[in-house]
């Protein structure tokens, strides 16, 4: 699943580096010209996409500065000082010392039923075994190489394997740690993420004045590369800017202006009985379905409709996200707070915790749009 983070990022004056803005320039339009001949180049798509990110010392900056605030909620992380390990010898001792249904194979080799070599192909029902998934029907039948094995249920684990060792390392492929005298694994309890990009499916976040200088573009999900959406004259849509730089006003203006002409083009729709040409939709008794989505009521107020798809009127400044990343934490729309009074939690105030977060940040401070996948 995909999920919408704000980064926030202390980036102090950056000096320009001309030298390596022109290197980079030069290399994309070399990628671009060799985009010309393999139009269906994956990887080329994702190297021009990182090349872009790249073209501006502040772009660089904010690379950075995400890259060092999502490092302690990385899933596959392997720097010592963020892991735990996760003792499983217990478990691993009272699966040894229980029984699970096995396979006796025609050669004479017991096998546990989801193990190696069968992997759950056959299975024991009823004293027998059975072939799954098989002929036309694909269901369990009693195939001829079913009836050429012998179930063999709640067998001994201990018969199986010689040793508790052998059971650990060999069956469940856990290695013996020294330093915890224990089998287990190393994990780091904080993870968040197994991948992101900055901006990807959400990199037209904030709206700033064309002689803006530091703003980043990010990387394109493959699902927007070509999709760019339009800006009010004199502005532009970036996944990173500093807060003094974001034109949060005329953010609201323009998300909720072009709110209002698609709820009056989808209300003409209604009314009409029919969809444009270009729309990927039907009408409905109830109103307009755009990709199994209601997105548009019968009777539905252009007020009614503002709230739900553009910016609703409680919301001080004009963005969401599912969590907020800085140098200290990670707050999510998932967290939870204990009331004092009764003990119990109950989730957190999120918009009001994006806006008063906000309110609190420097005007200097870079908010960046992070997508990022789990």
């Amino acid at each position: 699943m995909h999920f919408l983070t704000l980064a926030i990022l202390e980036i102090p004056e950056v000096r320009e580096d001309k030298e390596l803005d022109k290197q980079i320039v030069e290399a994309l339009k070399e990628l671009e010209l060799q985009k010309q001949i393999e139009t269906k180049n994956f990887m080329l798509d994702f190297t021009i996409g990182r090349f872009q990110n790249l073209q501006s010392s502040f772009s660089r900056a904010v690379n950075d500065g995400v890259s060092e605030l999502m490092y302690p909620y990385c899933e596959s992380l392997e720097d010592p000082e963020y892991l735990e390990f996760e003792d499983r010898t217990e478990k691993l001792r009272e699966e040894y010392e229980s029984v699970v249904d096995c396979i006796k194979l025609p050669q004479g080799t017991i096998v546990e039923q989801y193990g190696d070599p069968l992997w759950g192909r056959f299975v024991v029902r009823d004293g027998k075994v059975f072939q799954r998934d098989a002929g036309s029907l694909h269901h369990e039948k009693r195939t001829k190489k079913a009836k050429r094995m012998v179930a063999l249920p709640n067998y001994p684990r201990k018969k199986l394997y010689k040793s508790f060792e052998k059971y650990a390392e060999e069956r469940c492929g856990f290695s013996f740690d020294e330093k915890h005298q224990g089998y287990g694994y190393y994990y780091n309890p904080n993870a968040i993420w197994d991948w992101y990009s900055i901006g990807g499916r959400w990199p037209e976040m904030f709206l700033v004045k064309d002689a803006c200088t530091e703003y980043s573009i990010g990387e394109r999900s493959w699902c927007n590369s070509d999709r760019k959406s339009e800006a009010p004259e004199g502005y532009r849509w970036v996944c990173a800017a500093r807060k003094k730089d974001i034109a949060w006003d005329a953010m609201r203006d323009w998300r909720n202006q072009k709110a209002a002409e698609r709820f009056h083009k989808l209300e003409q729709m209604f009314l009409a009985g029919k969809t444009d040409p270009d729309f990927h939709g039907e009408i409905v008794p109830d109103g307009v379905m755009h990709w199994g989505e209601l997105v548009y009521r019968k009777d539905s107020t252009l007020e009614e409709y503002l709230e739900e798809y553009g910016i609703p009127g409680c919301w001080k400044y004009p963005v969401g996200s599912h969590d907020i990343v800085d140098e200290g934490q990670w707050l999510s729309v998932e967290d939870s707070v204990q009331d004092p009074g009764t003990g119990s939690y109950a989730p957190v105030d999120w918009r009001s915790c994006i806006d008063g977060y906000i309110d609190d940040m420097d005007e200097d401070m870079v908010l960046v749009s992070v997508d990022y996948h789990i």
